[in-house]
């Protein structure tokens, strides 16, 4: 049996039944098109607490006769609630006419209403309709054992999930894509649906439905596909080893309806036991790669002969040149923002992953080592380019976009990249993360929100991390700021920090209040303090770039103490 050759048994088919050929239809064209999935005399006024939905409730109104119009009101809504497919109505009969409450109710809640003769037997109707009902699910029953079967199949063959996913999108028409929890692509049989970004802010439960595992409607867009909008079926199945992984089916091609749903479900209990194996493995090799990684930015390798073995197995050019670049995220959200964001750690490291995908995007195949808190990439060059600051210009441009990329679809976050030199040999990568780090960090202590930094835009930085000796360092600070150094009050840092943001903004009071968020006169008399306690002349350019220099020397000693 085909998969399109289910037809949902709906009003306009009841309405050919011989009981129905003097019934008198009240409702919208639309209505006719209403599926019918079971059907039910009323014979309580409770009756909406005893049905799923989609029913045919067929009433002579006998059960409602003793309730007042509000009561009535109230009782139609409930049924309108559980979204009956159709009120099938006997009158004259308890009342000459259908009265106008449960007429307005209907009209209101688009239930389409049928009347029909008194004379007409309710059992004339059930029985058509049962029988109909009951040969869907003869039929639906059928259809789920060949799928079952099907899927039982490639489960027992050892397959592996590309091909349970490839059947599951020949069998439904849409492409379809597993990610891990995190929601970084699993497996996929459609490149262009890998990256996504969210449309609604709610997922909705697709209710009604007689199945293992959840199943939710969304809408989403695809950069891949020209900004598209499409519709995603998502379903969470949580693996025997408590794995959480996303199945998800993009809408791209048709619609997805009931019958998809039941191979959907057989794809998803085929999936949950072949990915134990596979994430199993996939962990492994991921730690195994990481391990490297971690060992090479730290310095830990110092010989070619202990890195050949590790680096076949993760797929790892030993002969490239490579420049580390760190992206981390920030939250720039109002604080009476963040406060509503209980999920805030799981919102981020999403977050994280879509920027990780963003940098597959651009950079297709890239070595990727994702942490909580950051991604490091290993950014392999052209080894053929002598000139690495065309290269490093490259990476920067490259940057832009991912950035960009990454900004359009979501908001509230600050994207800051730190981009190392370029590293002649593997073996070096653990200066090229340093100086990314490096860039990194003085990014953010210069209060940016998004910045993309190399370390040869540092300036003066650069000489000052030369340096391996801090004390002699610390000779080079001018005494004027060594006195604010010692000053043994607990405002020392607040004062060192004032002065700081004033001269980074050219030493406008105005803007530094605004970057610390204090008043205009707060800062004027901390400038005055640091005049008392150190005696500089802040007019003094000359004082003020030595100052300057000062507390950067400051910066780099605190951060390698």
């Amino acid at each position: 049996m085909k998969r399109g050759d289910h037809v949902d048994y709906t009003i306009k088919d009841l309405l050919k039944v011989d009981a129905c050929k003097d019934a008198v239809f009240i409702g919208d064209r639309e209505d006719l098109a209403n599926k019918i999935s079971g059907i039910t005399v009323i014979d309580s006024p409770d009756i909406s607490s005893w049905i799923k939905g989609g029913e045919l409730i067929l009433t002579s109104f006998y059960p409602i006769k003793g309730l007042s119009e509000k009561e009535k009101g109230t009782w139609m809504n409930e049924l309108a609630d559980k979204e009956i497919s159709a009120l099938i109505v006997k009158v004259p009969k308890v009342f000459n006419e259908i009265p106008d409450i449960v007429l307005e109710v209907c009209k209101k809640r688009s239930i389409p209403i049928i009347k029909i003769p008194k004379d007409i037997a309710f059992i004339e109707i059930t029985y058509p309709v049962m029988g109909q009902l009951f040969n869907q699910q003869a039929e639906k029953l059928k259809y789920f054992k060949e799928i079952h079967s099907r899927f039982t199949e490639l489960s027992l063959q050892n397959v592996g999930s590309d091909k349970i996913i490839k059947t599951l999108e020949e069998l439904i028409g849409n492409p379809v894509t597993i990610y891990n929890e995190s929601f970084q692509k699993i497996a996929s049989t459609n490149d262009d649906v890998e990256l996504f970004y969210d449309l609604d802010k709610e997922e909705i439960e697709e209710k009604n439905m007689d199945t293992k595992f959840p199943f939710y409607r969304r809408k989403v867009i695809f950069p891949k596909l020209q900004e598209r909008e499409c519709e995603q079926i998502l379903v969470p199945i949580r693996t025997v080893n408590h794995t959480k992984i996303y199945l998800i089916v993009s809408a791209v091609n048709k619609e997805v309806l009931e019958y998809d749903f039941i191979t959907i479900e057989n794809a998803a209990t085929a999936l949950s036991l072949e990915l134990v194996k596979q994430i199993a493995v996939s962990e492994v090799e991921k730690k195994f790669k990481n391990d490297l990684i971690d060992d090479l930015i730290s310095g830990k390798i110092k010989s070619m002969n202990t890195i050949y073995d590790r680096a076949t197995t993760t797929k790892f050019d030993t002969e490239a040149k490579y420049a580390v670049v760190i992206f981390n995220l920030k939250s720039i959200k109002p604080a009476k923002h963040k406060e509503k964001d209980l999920d805030n750690h799981q919102k981020m490291q999403k977050h994280y992953a879509l920027l990780a995908n963003s940098i597959d995007f651009y950079l297709n195949g890239a070595i990727i080592r994702d942490r909580v808190d950051e991604i490091i990439v290993l950014w392999k060059v052209n080894e053929k380019k002598e000139d690495h600051n065309a290269e490093i210009n490259k990476i920067k441009e490259t940057s832009k976009h991912i950035l960009g990329k990454f900004k359009s679809n979501v908001k509230g976050y600050a994207v800051q990249i730190g981009i190392g030199n370029i590293s002649n040999s593997i073996l070096n990568l653990a200066q090229s993360y340093k100086e990314a780090q490096d860039t990194l960090n003085i990014g953010q202590a210069s209060n940016q929100e998004d910045f993309i930094i190399t370390f040869n835009d540092l300036g003066i930085y650069r000489m000052l991390y030369k340096f391996n000796d801090l004390n002699q360092l610390k000779g080079f600070i001018p005494s004027s700021l060594q006195k604010l150094l010692e000053y043994g009050k607990t405002n020392k840092d607040t004062l060192l920090e004032t002065l700081n943001v004033f001269l980074q903004c050219k030493q406008n009071i105005a803007k530094s209040a605004q970057l610390l968020y204090v008043h205009y006169k707060t800062v004027t008399y901390r400038l005055e303090r640091i005049k008392e306690i150190t005696g500089m002349n802040l007019d003094d350019p000359e004082e003020m770039l030595s100052v300057q220099v000062g507390l950067r020397i400051i910066d780099v000693i605190e951060r390698n103490e």
